[in-house]
């Protein structure tokens, strides 16, 4: 398994003096930099040995993709921007978490938001296949959206887009929030990618807890040994991020 920090991604070679395989970026923020702002970033890039392989936050704050004010026009406008800023990155797959985009208006049938993200996530699919790019789907806890919340729920949202390059991640800090039985990791494998963070507090795996192993072990038995990404937060990053890895590592 490789490991991997979700960070700015302007922070790349503190990440890779921590001994990571590669560094996480946030879409969201990088594809609405300006051009000059990115030169600077790929400039940086090029003084670093790791490499942008993973990165989450795929759709800005502001942009809505379930209910009236979807707007597909700007979406596939933002999306081209995006994916060409990660194809300049060396990045091959990006998450799909974003819940305040896709969070089912009030008085919206959830059967038609559903079907509204079906299209919309095979929207991304289509416009990411075109720059060599895979969408993991990530289920998120309900304190951070109403749609798709468990790991089943993602996997049937990955069977209805029904596309080679949109796949299922896990988020063992997302299933424990929402008290999600772990034997699903065997149920709706394979997986494209994986997340990490202490159950509860969101802080990095600086601890190989009962529930972290319980998480390496399941998906050791899933056939996984893909990348794994801390997504969390730490009052010392520099040094909790050396302890997770360590962590991490041990656990393999």
């Amino acid at each position: 398994m490789r490991f991997g920090l979700c960070a700015d991604i302007r922070n790349v070679l503190e990440v890779q003096a921590a001994g990571y395989d590669y560094i996480d970026g946030k879409l969201n923020q990088f594809a609405l930099w300006s051009q000059e702002e990115f030169d600077q970033v790929l400039e940086l890039f090029r003084k670093a040995d790791i490499r942008m392989e993973r990165c989450a936050l795929l759709f800005p704050k502001s942009m809505v993709v379930i209910g009236e004010q979807y707007d597909e026009k700007a979406m596939r406008a933002y999306l081209d921007v995006a994916f060409t800023r990660m194809n300049a990155l060396g990045c091959d797959l990006v998450v799909f978490g974003s819940g305040k985009s896709r969070l089912v208006p009030s008085g919206m049938r959830w059967q038609d938001a559903y079907r509204q993200l079906v299209e919309v996530t095979g929207i991304v699919g289509d416009v990411a296949s075109k720059y060599g790019i895979k969408v993991a789907i990530e289920p998120l806890n309900r304190a951070e959206t109403n749609l798709i919340n468990s790991l089943a729920e993602g996997a049937a949202l990955q069977a209805d887009v029904n596309l080679p390059n949109v796949g299922l991640l896990a988020d063992a800090y997302h299933m424990w929030q929402e008290n999600e039985d772990m034997s699903r990791i065997l149920t709706c494998a394979p997986f494209m990618h994986t997340h990490i963070a202490m159950k509860g507090t969101r802080f990095y795996p600086t601890e190989a807890t009962d529930e972290v192993k319980e998480f390496f072990s399941l998906l050791r038995q899933s056939g996984y040994d893909g990348t794994m990404s801390i997504e969390g937060k730490s009052d010392d990053w520099k040094a909790d991020s050396a302890k997770a890895l360590e962590v991490m590592r041990g656990l393999c």
